[in-house]
């Protein structure tokens, strides 16, 4: 008994070792980039106002660049706050954006939802270092919060929202090649 115990011990060990190096398949087999085309080509023909003025806010430089002193999975974690924070602003008096195709707008909340949702799935698979929690992800998370305040001193006024949908379509852009990165540094190495 003890001799099978321990063979199922070496044999379970084996597979959870194996199931944890294999990373995220969400990005790994590419499967996020047609609902990341999709849900860039739904914003970019959303809103187009006139836009009066400029957001003097700017994307943190470090943000969304693979660094090479954190492990990927904290790199997949900065993404995915990033997704939620993208979410919650959509969500913010989502009644208030009246020239906006509703079902457009429907598809592209559920598509950021969908993101969310498999990078946290990612998460359960990946190592992190220590404090997930980077200056970095600090950072944006204070760049996402403007962006709410930006909103709400604008009382989310059409022309505010389309300053919010030019600084969203250029993070999901940066968001984009951040993955691509990923993806390679995950398909290069095994520290996943």
């Amino acid at each position: 008994m003890g001799r099978n115990m321990f063979a199922l011990c070496f044999v379970l060990s084996l597979l959870c070792g194996c199931c944890s190096s294999l990373g995220c398949k969400w990005i790994k087999d590419d499967l996020y980039k047609p609902i990341s085309v999709e849900t860039m080509n739904l914003l970019k023909h959303m809103g187009k106002e006139f836009v009066k003025e400029r957001a003097h806010m700017h994307i943190p430089p470090k943000a969304y660049k693979v660094h090479r002193n954190i492990k990927l999975g904290d790199n997949v974690f900065e993404l995915h706050e990033a997704f939620l924070n993208i979410s919650k602003i959509f969500n913010l008096n989502k009644d208030s954006v009246p020239t906006w195709n509703r079902t457009a707008l429907d598809t592209f909340r559920n598509n950021l939802y969908r993101q969310a949702k498999e990078l946290k799935s990612c998460m359960q698979e990946m190592k992190y270092s220590d404090n997930r929690r980077s200056t970095e992800t600090k950072t944006l998370e204070s760049y996402f919060k403007k962006l709410e305040h930006f909103l709400e001193n604008k009382n989310y006024s059409a022309q505010a929202w389309e300053v919010i949908r030019i600084q969203v379509q250029d993070n999901l852009q940066r968001m984009d090649r951040f993955t691509a990165h990923i993806r390679t540094h995950m398909m290069d190495n095994s520290n996943v």
